[in-house]
């Protein structure tokens, strides 16, 4: 075998042994590896559970009429960079409200029968979908340039302390040139 075959298996080699490590402690062995644990029960009541989760549909909503609010700004700007991107994020936020609409249905009919598996499926559901929409709305505020922290214009004020010289010490002062008048021209030239 060539050197650079032998290269190529060796590679190889690493590489499943890797792959097949990384599976052999994959997240099934390790629930926080994922980020989020959806095996763990929820700890709420049936009664706050739908609560909450109207809380998330009500934030939503209020989240999609901003987003709403911005798609008329960009429109009426007639920015189509701008359109396009909110358009975008409005259409994903729509969407979601729309099957939100469908898990908080099903939450109700779950808290309703008492199958607490089905809550808290429903529950994780409209959690996440609130957290797409949370960041869709963050999304089409930077589409058009806007923050959600952004609090007005920026004003600077500044302070100069009487004991500085107003001068600046950078920029000396240049001495004057001495200027030597030649003799005066004899008259008999």
């Amino acid at each position: 075998m060539t050197l650079r075959r032998w290269t190529y298996a060796a590679v190889t080699t690493a590489i499943f042994a890797a792959t097949a490590a990384a599976f052999a402690a994959g997240p099934e062995n390790d629930p926080g590896a994922m980020g989020i644990d959806f095996r763990k029960n929820i700890t709420l009541t049936p009664a706050e559970t739908v609560a909450q989760s109207r809380e998330y549909y009500k934030r939503m909503q209020e989240i999609e009429r901003r987003v709403q609010g911005l798609h008329s700004k960009a429109k009426k700007d007639k920015d189509m960079v701008k359109l396009n991107c909110v358009g975008d994020k409005l259409t994903q936020v729509k969407g979601h409200l729309t099957v939100t609409d469908q898990s908080m249905s099903s939450l109700t009919t779950a808290v309703n029968k008492g199958d607490d598996g089905a809550r808290q499926h429903e529950f994780t559901r409209v959690t996440i979908l609130y957290q797409k929409v949370i960041t869709l709305g963050t999304e089409a505020e930077q589409c058009v340039g806007e923050d959600v922290s952004y609090v007005g214009a920026t004003t600077v004020d500044v302070e100069i302390d009487p004991s500085i010289p107003p001068e600046d010490p950078t920029q000396p002062d240049l001495p004057l040139p001495v200027v030597q008048r030649p003799p005066e021209a004899s008259p008999f030239v």
